[in-house]
């Protein structure tokens, strides 16, 4: 395509200047000219004819130089994708066929973000299907490509986008009152009607509280309403073990732990139901 539109604009060109030399207006009166004059004339026009034609061959060669370092870039550009699909372990159909691949999931994810925060978390396990469609294609060496790979990291971004907006709902604030504890708070009617529900309070705002039975007037909490992404609450009967499990490798309840050490203390054995978790 690029040799063609190069080539088709050198040929404008060379028109256009072959025109320029042609297109002038010039008037005579043939009826009264004398044979000496009608020679001067005709000499001067064999003369624009001549430089005519060499402007046209000057540049008629000027077209074939460019088109031959054309041709060999268009042959090294090739080579290099031909290295590129042999280093992907693909062929140009194949490597067509995943770029194809990702940009439906880009196109999907864009649909997706542009809903309301509302609609995201009631359509969550859509967003874990793309997250697991850009894990799998990931885990492809064709991701690897120039185009894949802009297109996975714009993917990555709307799903972070995504997450945000989720996020953004689901919790409510409150105001610590003089006389106020976790149990008091969570037993509230219009939070979570269950005072054992105290502990989800703390491991949402572990960074403010440090002592579960020291809180104090004036702090802000966010009672969290609904799971956001990334979060585990813990109900009666799990483990460390078991959520691990749920989430694709019981062996990795360890990271588990350590993502949450501050809030399960120094007993990994130890979560209750409640709890809020974050998965790593």
């Amino acid at each position: 395509m690029i040799k063609k539109n190069t080539t088709l604009i050198l040929t404008m060109l060379m028109l256009a200047f072959s025109f320029s030399i042609f297109a002038q207006n010039f008037t005579y009166d043939y009826k009264n000219m004398k044979m000496d004059e009608y020679q001067v004339e005709l000499s001067k026009w064999q003369k624009r004819e001549a430089d005519a034609k060499a402007a046209i061959a000057d540049q008629e060669a000027k077209i074939a130089d460019i088109e031959g370092k054309i041709s060999a870039n268009d042959g090294e550009y090739d080579k290099c994708w031909t290295k590129i699909y042999s280093t992907l372990g693909t062929d140009e159909a194949g490597y067509n066929d995943f770029v194809q691949q990702s940009k439906a999931l880009e196109n999907d994810l864009s649909g997706f973000v542009n809903l309301s925060a509302e609609d995201i978390y009631s359509r969550q396990s859509e967003l874990e299907e793309y997250k697991n469609r850009l894990a799998e294609l990931r885990k492809d060496k064709r991701s690897l490509g120039p185009d894949p790979y802009d297109i996975l990291n714009r993917c990555e971004s709307l799903i972070q986008q995504a997450e945000n907006k989720l996020n953004s709902v689901g919790a409510k604030k409150y105001t610590v009152n003089r006389g106020d504890y976790l149990w008091r708070i969570a037993k509230m009617p219009n939070h979570y009607g269950d005072p054992y529900a105290w502990i989800r309070i703390y491991s949402a705002n572990r960074t403010q509280i440090k002592n579960p039975d020291l809180i104090y007037p004036n702090q802000v909490f966010d009672i969290p309403l609904i799971r956001r992404s990334g979060e585990h609450w813990v109900t009666r009967g799990e483990d460390l073990t078991s959520i691990a499990k749920s989430s694709g490798n019981a062996f990795t309840w360890q990271r588990i732990y350590e993502a949450n050490k501050d809030v399960i203390g120094d007993d990994p054995n130890m979560i209750y139901p409640h709890m809020i978790l974050r998965l790593p």
